[in-house]
């Protein structure tokens, strides 16, 4: 007799492609959140508030292309699904990329300034905002809207994903010390990262397909009347937003490179930091075993609440690198349930709506915390020039042999410190609200 197959069990092939692209998008945020404002203000010449001002006015534009991309895709029908066909728009984001970072400091500033803004917005209002609609939906029904395969795939798929990003992380910064010295310096540092990473991103688009079975009888459209009614009476889809919005928020502010260039001193050594976060990535490992006890928004608190603790020990460590090393691993954890289980509360939040007598829309309700997400990073970043422009930070096009002001040290050391301490702290008051819906869900399934 043929032993039946176990319908919980993970396709490795099927998981390995699947993280192709998140590898390729994370590795766009680490080098456009990271690196984008001290390329502005260092090599461009640029000055840091406007910098900061253009990202957040950025921003702006994300609402509309966000609620019509939740919209476009629950009622998208073709041969290859609902949600695969967005998968393309990783090209376009890799392209847009490429040319933010060949802006010419030769160029007027005006033409600096519209062409970062254009970019800038191409990258995350236009592809990245579809990339996100599509990753829920396409995510439940790749993996057969089977909630403990997608449990192992966002825990153990954080694994590889946290790997292949940490690469990127540990060594932009020691290739960025050799060759971003110049402007050709830096060009050909991006297309280092952008050739292979828009390969690689492009790899689940041919390698993992939907499965039909799972919008069976389901076929309706989805309306702006019912996205509207979510939004009315789903209020932990917007809870569940604003959690998203201040964890992007609070790494938005991409400070590290400030804090390694003028605290510490030395840009080299936040690839050490981190090189050493890879000890925390077989905490992943443990995540299924812990959903069975622990819910998902109670992870989020208590991962906040280490991360509150990491955030008070790199602001009294300062210059002290083995002190600010030891904050960064514990800030570093936040990043763990909040940056892939994201699809879990997701599927709740659909169940939810099925309660409410709505439909599920799986990508209405992503995109609302995606929304939010992106209106965090971009307010991150532009908080980021904007308070280190008025703290007398000095822009120069020679880089970092300038010596800024104690009012712009002391400025970056909030930055990567006090600031992402209390978005923390809020995002444990959040997580206790969010548990009720986990709590309600629960009671009704017993």
């Amino acid at each position: 007799m043929k032993k039946s197959e176990n319908p919980d069990k993970l396709p490795m092939g099927k998981f390995l492609a699947w993280k192709t692209r998140d590898i390729s998008a994370g590795t766009m945020n680490v080098i456009v959140i990271g690196y984008l404002t001290i390329f502005c203000t260092d090599t461009l010449g640029m000055n840091a508030a406007l910098v900061g001002t253009l990202l957040m006015v950025s921003k702006i534009f994300d609402g509309i292309p966000d609620l019509f991309a939740g919209y476009l895709i629950d009622n998208t029908r073709t041969k290859w699904g609902k949600a695969r066909p967005y998968e393309l728009s990783v090209i376009g984001l890799w392209i847009c990329t490429v040319l933010l970072f060949f802006t010419s400091p030769a160029w007027s500033s005006t033409v600096k300034t519209i062409w970062i803004f254009v970019m800038y917005t191409m990258v995350f209002s236009i592809f990245n905002t579809l990339l996100n609609a599509n990753q829920s939906p396409y995510m439940i029904r790749a993996f057969s809207n089977n909630q403990r395969v997608i449990a192992k795939v966002s825990s153990y798929g954080g694994i590889i994903s946290m790997a292949g990003i940490m690469g990127v992380s540990i060594s932009f910064p020691l290739l960025m010390a050799k060759l971003a010295v110049s402007t050709a310096g830096w060009r050909a540092l991006i297309l280092i990262y952008a050739i292979p990473m828009a390969v690689l991103g492009i790899m689940r688009f041919f390698f993992v397909k939907e499965d039909s079975s799972v919008d069976a009888g389901t076929s309706e459209r989805v309306h702006f009347r019912e996205i509207a009614k979510m939004l009315k009476r789903n209020k932990y889809c917007l809870i569940y937003a604003l959690i998203s919005g201040l964890y992007q928020l609070s790494t938005g502010f991409g400070a590290g490179t400030y804090y390694f260039t003028y605290i510490i001193g030395d840009i080299s050594k936040f690839s050490i930091v981190n090189l050493c976060s890879i000890v925390l990535l077989p905490i992943m490992l443990f995540f299924p075993l812990m959903m069975k006890k622990i819910k998902v928004a109670d992870l989020f608190s208590i991962f906040s609440g280490i991360a509150v603790l990491g955030y008070i020990i790199v602001f009294f460590g300062n210059k002290n690198f083995s002190v600010v090393l030891a904050g960064v691993l514990l800030t570093t954890l936040l990043n763990l349930p909040l940056g892939y289980l994201g699809t879990l509360v997701v599927m709740q939040l659909a169940s939810y709506n099925e309660e409410l007598g709505l439909p599920r829309m799986e990508s209405s309700s992503s995109v609302v915390a995606g929304f939010v997400s992106k209106i965090g990073a971009g307010v991150g970043a532009g908080l980021c020039g904007i308070l280190l422009g008025a703290s007398g930070f000095l822009s120069s096009t020679s880089g970092n042999g300038v010596i800024q002001p104690e009012s712009a040290v002391m400025m970056i050391r909030c930055l990567y410190s006090i600031l992402p301490g209390i978005c923390a702290v809020l995002i444990i008051f959040l997580s206790v609200v969010l548990r009720k819906m986990e709590k309600e869900l629960g009671m009704k399934n017993k």
